[in-house]
């Protein structure tokens, strides 16, 4: 075996027994799944099976598509379900497709990057609706590996929506084994392959999609000055903060609002594009 070869073998396997050990809390949850969406698996670009679900639009025909991004918790994409995501999407007239990222519920880890996670699951759905404007919806951990996604360029969608994204790891993961590992390897030289560098080196690839930014005034996870530096990067009128809201609290605190932001953002940009840019594949 070639020795390049060899040691890119070598440091994928031992990176995927670190993500299983460091991320066991969080890894491999099965809870009982929702019925009223179609599961079925779906093999991604780095092979990973991924746990995905379908909830059809009420409306005939669809007015597109949207990919939920899930946050950093056990439930993976139940957290959508969970909170009727699925079902207010559904009667708006979007298909809306969950997934889970690698390592949650039944997805099988078979690479280091959760932003391949989103790129196969877009390209899925571009597959299955290439007529559909295709909009993505990201929240923390989600968003986080939604924008990586998108900075890759394989992966092109008509409008994203951002609730709660961290700047960088080093603020989410905490000061335990965990953050500590985290925080390394986002300043290493494999923070660009892992898809764990801050968000500001991708964004500037949505000033060419139509993006918008959710964030609680009490976020603990990101500071005001990052936040600025999202509304200097992506236009101020691209960031809402909501006051009184710490991490994930939008949607409780404003929940009439938050569905009614997230509906009407979708279906202006889906109006004025009906199918999103040609992928990359």
């Amino acid at each position: 075996m070639e020795e390049p070869l060899k040691k890119g073998l070598l440091t994928t396997g031992f990176s995927k027994l670190l993500m299983r050990v460091l991320f066991r809390p969080v890894f491999g949850w099965c809870g009982d799944k929702t019925t009223d969406v179609e599961h079925f698996k779906h093999i991604g670009v780095d092979n990973s099976s991924i746990a995905v679900a379908i909830r059809k639009s009420d409306a005939d025909p669809a007015k597109g598509v949207v990919v939920l991004c899930h946050p950093f918790i056990k439930y993976g994409m139940s957290y959508f379900f969970r909170n009727k995501y699925h079902q207010w999407l559904a009667q708006a007239g979007y298909h809306v497709v969950g997934f889970n990222f690698k390592g949650f519920g039944s997805s099988t880890v078979e690479g280091v990057s959760f932003s391949k996670d989103v790129t196969s699951v877009a390209l899925w759905v571009k597959r299955e609706y290439p007529a559909l404007p295709i909009h993505l919806l990201g929240i923390s951990f989600g968003a986080f590996h939604g924008i990586h996604a998108l900075a890759e360029n394989k992966v092109n969608i008509t409008s994203v929506i951002f609730d709660s994204v961290p700047a960088s790891i080093r603020s989410f993961f905490g000061s335990g084994l965990l953050g500590v590992f985290m925080r390394c390897l986002s300043e290493s030289r494999w923070s660009h392959v892992t898809g764990t560098k801050e968000i500001f080196g991708s964004l500037s690839i949505l000033r060419d999609i139509p993006c918008l930014f959710l964030y609680g005034n009490k976020d603990k996870y990101i500071s005001s000055n990052e936040i600025e530096k999202v509304r200097a990067i992506c236009g101020a009128s691209n960031v809402i903060v909501y006051s009184d809201c710490g991490h994930l609290e939008i949607r409780k605190n404003y929940p009439v609002e938050y569905v009614d932001v997230i509906t009407k953002f979708f279906d202006k940009h889906g109006e004025s594009k009906k199918s999103p840019q040609n992928l990359n594949i």
